[in-house]
């Protein structure tokens, strides 16, 4: 059996996806230091296996790839101005976040000033997915073909190289708007059959067993949570919020009218204002009223 080349791979962010290609990157054989200011994601990956570290400087001192996993574009911003003066030239920073493309942009170009660097490479999967998960890449074709194996023996089935930096991000905020539809037209399904009487249940199984094309992997998840409540986050509602919002606002950055984006929005916005962010994105079920 060929031996693994060993890679030193920084991860900075251990939450639900960051934690999850860490301990790969370990599974795999690399050499991989962390960081994370949440005590409870810092002991799981330290549980993992990976060099967990109290401050971000140390996790990349002597790290050959960096791999970026936080929630909002400003954290990605802040991380980048961090790492221009704490990573060490000729680094390679993979950022999995989702954010818009103009932040991709100015994080690549506040690193490339200090010889790092940088691409966009959001995770089309779920978290449990790990291991099975498509980057979409926005790069040099030269900065995708270098990390391409590491990636593919740890965290993904496929990394596509999309275009330019900022690319990735958004085929990542096109999904994810998908995603934003699906789940807002499920929840309506949802709550349309339970004001007609239909037991919400049967619906919910005999479309998912029916062979409907409006069948998906996405429905069989979430229209069960929202008959039953269960909104354990998988992919919280606040997050999903942000990457419909982001989505919409390069929509109107260019000028076009996108009605469907808007309206996943107000959804999505009713369901902040009723502070379901820290639930699945299935809570917006709770947007729309229940029968008597």
């Amino acid at each position: 059996m060929e031996e693994v080349a060993v890679t030193r791979v920084a991860v900075l962010g251990l939450g639900t996806m960051g934690g999850r290609a860490a301990a790969a990157l370990v599974a795999a054989g690399h050499s991989v230091s962390g960081y994370d200011p949440s005590p409870a994601a810092a002991r799981a990956a330290g549980d993992a296996g990976v060099d967990v570290t109290g401050e971000l400087a140390a996790a990349v001192s002597d790290a050959e790839v960096v791999l970026v996993s936080v929630p909002l574009p400003e954290h990605v911003r802040a991380v980048a101005e961090e790492l221009s003066h704490t990573a060490r030239p000729g680094t390679t920073v993979l950022d999995l976040s989702t954010v818009d493309p103009g932040t991709a942009r100015a994080a690549s170009a506040v690193l490339a000033a200090g010889d790092i660097e940088y691409a966009d490479a959001p995770v089309l999967g779920r978290p449990q997915g790990c291991g099975s998960w498509t980057l979409v890449v926005g790069g040099s074709p030269a900065l995708v073909e270098r990390v391409t194996p590491l990636l593919t023996e740890s965290v993904a089935k496929a990394v596509v190289h999309v275009g330019d930096v900022g690319a990735g991000s958004v085929v990542k905020l096109a999904n994810n708007l998908m995603f934003g539809a699906i789940n807002a037209v499920t929840a309506e399904a949802v709550a349309l059959c339970d004001s007609q009487g239909i037991d919400p249940a049967v619906f919910a199984t005999t479309i998912a067993d029916s062979g409907a094309a409006t069948v998906s992997a996405l429905f069989r998840d979430i229209a069960p949570r929202m008959v039953s409540g269960d909104y354990d986050p998988v992919f919280a509602l606040g997050l999903l919020a942000k990457d419909n919002r982001l989505a919409l606002e390069l929509a109107t950055s260019a000028g076009v009218d996108y009605p469907v984006a808007a309206a996943v929005h107000h959804v999505n916005h009713t369901g902040l204002e009723q502070r379901l962010q820290d639930l699945d994105s299935a809570a917006v079920r709770e947007v729309y009223p229940r029968p008597a």
